[in-house]
């Protein structure tokens, strides 16, 4: 069931599972266009590192100072524009043909997520209350519990019988 005592605050959360759902997978989903990616924009190793690394602590650094613009100019006006960037750089990545262009994107992105993030957090602190704010909150995050996709061969996935094992024999992670 969702929280919320009103029609209001469960659009509300509604809108704010999807944006950081939307934000969230954007990481993941990456890993399984890697190799085709890489060919064909004549990526280097160290461009695919930047194109899927630098889009979470582009993320983390928008944050903390993404909730404090939040409190001062709005949360509505920072979503809203945190979403257009968002979608402006998800574009920019999807269009352009360079690996510094796709990078640039990615982190740009990345802080756009960021702001949006700390607006979906804010929102949900503000109108929830008590149980239904918890339960609000692990439905946000929710979608960073959902598996993802490996950018690994199937032929190289670790098995049950191929797990590191501990000193004492037991297979860890």
């Amino acid at each position: 069931m969702l929280p919320g005592e009103d029609r209001a605050a469960r659009r509300v959360l509604l809108v704010c599972m999807a944006a950081g759902a939307t934000t969230l997978v954007d990481q993941a989903v990456l890993n399984i266009a890697v190799p085709s990616m890489r060919q064909s924009i004549g990526a280097t190793g160290a461009d695919v590192q930047w194109i899927v690394a630098g889009y979470s602590p582009a993320f983390g650094l928008a944050l903390v100072p993404g909730g404090s613009l939040g409190d001062l100019h709005g949360r509505k006006r920072l979503f809203m524009v945190g979403v257009a960037v968002f979608l402006l750089a998800g574009v920019t990545a999807a269009t352009g043909g360079r690996p510094g262009t796709l990078i640039g994107a990615r982190l740009v992105q990345g802080a756009a997520a960021g702001i949006v993030n700390s607006q979906v957090i804010g929102t949900i602190q503000d109108v929830f209350r008590g149980v239904a704010r918890g339960r609000a909150l692990g439905l946000y995050a929710s979608p960073a519990a959902w598996p993802r996709p490996s950018a690994r061969p199937s032929a190289v996935r670790s098995s049950p019988d191929s797990a590191p094992r501990r000193a004492g024999g037991a297979a860890c992670c």
